[in-house]
Formats: structure tokens, sequence, C-alpha cells
């Protein structure tokens, strides 16, 4: 029943001593209830006696019981929530996970037998220099940038995640390789800002881009292998640059 889930949606929103409140006010109308039936049939003349000392009674075991209760309910949502969120988020940059991006993405091409769309693999050039000249720590702050930089360069709809290291993950459902294009030179552009906003001279944050589109029943598996190949051959071919297949170099 919708409007009872409803109902407790609503509910488990207010916060604990409200929610304390709603279950002790529960309890005491049902008591008062119960005792207004039995009394009235068997001890009129005690009614009103009876009717104040049970609500007295519920009142005081049932509010902190109920707030008690209600509070380790929130903090079990919580740790599970903070659970879920661990084993699906990337800890540093707030992308999705390798995980995640696999399901995600592997479920929204199952669920189609034409092409789903388009996957570009992310490298950030020279990464390793970034570390050894300026520390890891620079080198993570730059990685939470270029995240942020490619979350705002796709559509809402697409799927982002941090792969591993300094590559990262984007699939595009529905999209074609024109659209591709358009967003893998905004990626690079807004990466590359990355690097000018820097405090230190000399950082570099341009990236490599490899983009596959998903053919007709390929796995999610084989179009990310042939999107990494054009990565590869990006790397190759000086950086600084999308691939694709067929092999058509475009400079971003």
């Amino acid at each position: 029943m919708s409007w009872l889930q409803s109902a407790f949606d609503r509910f488990f929103k207010l916060r604990i001593w409200q929610q304390a409140c709603f279950v002790t006010l529960f309890s005491m109308l049902a008591a008062e209830t119960l005792t207004l039936v039995f009394y009235s049939i068997f001890f009129s003349e005690r009614l009103l006696l009876d009717l104040v000392l049970t609500a007295l009674i519920t009142t005081v075991i049932a509010y902190p019981i109920s707030y008690v209760f209600l509070r380790k309910t929130a903090m079990v949502a919580e740790l599970v929530a903070e659970l879920d969120m661990a084993a699906t988020t990337d800890f540093l940059t707030g992308l999705r996970n390798r995980r995640d991006f696999m399901r995600i993405a592997g479920e929204m091409i199952s669920s189609t037998v034409s092409s789903a769309g388009v996957v570009l693999i992310i490298d950030v050039d020279h990464f390793k220099r970034i570390n050894d000249r300026f520390g890891h720590a620079e080198g993570d702050r730059v990685l939470v940038l270029i995240a942020e930089a490619i979350r705002q360069s796709v559509r809402a709809n697409d799927v982002c995640a941090r792969i591993g290291g300094e590559e990262f993950a984007v699939f595009m459902p529905g999209a074609d390789l024109p659209l591709a294009h358009t967003i893998c030179e905004r990626i690079a552009i807004t990466c590359r800002l990355v690097g000018c906003g820097a405090n230190d001279v000399g950082i570099s944050t341009t990236v490599s881009i490899g983009v596959a589109v998903h053919g007709p029943l390929q796995s999610l598996d084989e179009v990310i292998r042939e999107a990494d190949t054009m990565l590869y051959k990006a790397k190759q071919g000086g950086r600084d640059r999308v691939m694709h297949q067929p092999p058509r170099d475009i400079v971003a």
C-alpha cells in the first residue's frame, strides 16, 4: 500500500524526539481506548482515575523506551548508508568507484540490443611527475579537481567513476560519436584549467581520452577494452588528445 509506505517515509524524516513523541502518543491513545472500553463495562466508577493513571504510566514507560529504540534504529540506518556509500564511492574524489561503474554501466548495456552509448577512458598525462615534483598531497588535490572537471563537463545522466590511480571512466547512455567528441573536448579544456589555476607553476593537467562506441551484442568488458586500446594510442600519439575507433585523431 503506497499510502502506508508514504506515511512511514514521512515518519522517519522526523527528528528522533518527534518520532518518540509520536510513538508515545499513539501508545497512550491505544491504552486509553482499551481502558475506556474495559472500565466502562466493568468499573465505570473508577473510569476517570484509571484513564489518568493509564496515560501517565504509558507516557513514563513508552517515551524513554521508544526514544532509545528509535535512536538505535537511526544509528543503524546511518551506518548502512555510510557502508553503502563506501561500497560504491571513491573515497578521494566522490565519484563512483570501479565496482559501481561496472554494475551500473553493465546493467544499462545488458538492457538493450542496440548501441547503448559510449564509454570514455580518461587518463591524466604524466601524473607521476606531479607526485614526484609536488608530493602526493598535491597529487591527490589534482585528482579531486580533475574529477570535478569531468563531472561538470558531462551530462547529468552520464555515469562517472574513478577506476584506478589517475584513470577515470565515463559511460554516456544513448550517446553517439559526435556527442562524445563534444564532451571530450569539454573535458580536455576543463582539465587544462585545473593546472592553470594551480598555485605552483609548472603543473600540467592535460588528459588523454580513449573513446569506444558500444556496438550491438557487445559486453561492457569488450567496450572498455576497445576504449583502453584507443587510450593507449592517444598516449603513443603524444598525449593530450582523443582517439576513437576507427583511429582518427581529434585534438581537444
